[in-house]
């Protein structure tokens, strides 16, 4: 579940609300014309960006890449919950190494999926989501950004990245100036990085609310945390901290355009 972005006149307790309008503000920022049909969700996870997408376009094709099957098997039973599994094609992939033609895709998103891909400018993704774009198709990339190379923080603001990474089995956040820089030299431009620190941060606020519901639950229902969620619901609560430090860490969306 990616954080959520605040609009007035919302409740702030609203998650879900927050959720809707996060994958809204992403898909919006692609500015689809009539004549854009097929849209990748590169890292699509449980697919409710494509869901958000089906409701918002319905005359078009939005297709999410996962690596992970799972995902995929619950994703499309909730899309047919929704009887909206024509509109979406989930595949099983990687999306650095994406099974889709050159210059294939009127546009392309990730959604806090970025951060998965090896190294800090994350060139894999990068090179493999401007080799499918058409030339002159929008990109929008939203996510954690490092703002200065993590080997530059202060000993306790390196243990919680450390630790953060660890607990959602992240590589590393992306850097937003090597991020950058993987765009322009594989052709984008028109690029414009964007700070939703605090359109995020009633969303984030939820966190530690929901971790302690989360851990009580499953106390009363007698069963034990495993290290792996235990390591999960800690970087939970470390991501509070780390978002403090705006000045080496931000919530950002990035987007752009090829080359015509």
């Amino acid at each position: 579940m990616h954080f959520g972005y605040y609009r007035f006149p919302m409740i702030p307790l609203w998650r879900e609300q927050m959720l809707d309008a996060m994958n809204r503000y992403v898909i919006e920022s692609l500015k689809l014309g009539d004549s854009d049909k097929i849209v990748y969700d590169l890292g699509c996870g449980l697919a409710a960006p494509c869901r958000t997408f089906a409701k918002m376009y319905p005359e078009k094709k939005v297709k999410g890449i996962t690596i992970v099957e799972w995902q995929i098997q619950k994703a499309r039973e909730l899309n047919r919950q929704k009887n909206i599994d024509g509109i979406i094609e989930l595949i099983l992939g990687d999306y650095t190494n994406l099974p889709f033609d050159d210059n294939s895709a009127d546009a392309a998103y990730a959604l806090e999926s970025a951060c998965h891909c090896p190294g800090d400018d994350k060139a894999a993704f990068v090179k493999e989501m401007m080799r499918v774009l058409k030339p002159g198709k929008k990109f929008a990339i939203a996510d954690g950004f490092l703002k200065r190379p993590s080997e530059k923080f202060y000993p306790l603001l390196k243990y919680c990245y450390n630790e953060i990474c660890k607990g959602w089995a992240l590589p590393s956040f992306p850097n937003v100036n090597g991020v950058v820089e993987q765009l322009k030299l594989n052709g984008a431009e028109n690029i414009k990085v964007t700070d939703l620190s605090f359109r995020v941060a009633p969303s984030v606020m939820h966190a530690p609310f929901t971790v302690v519901s989360f851990v009580l639950k499953k106390m009363l229902q007698g069963e034990k945390l495993n290290s792996v969620r235990i390591g999960h619901l800690k970087a939970c609560f470390l991501g509070l901290f780390m978002g403090m430090h705006r000045g080496s860490f931000s919530y950002l969306m990035i987007t752009g355009n090829k080359k015509s």
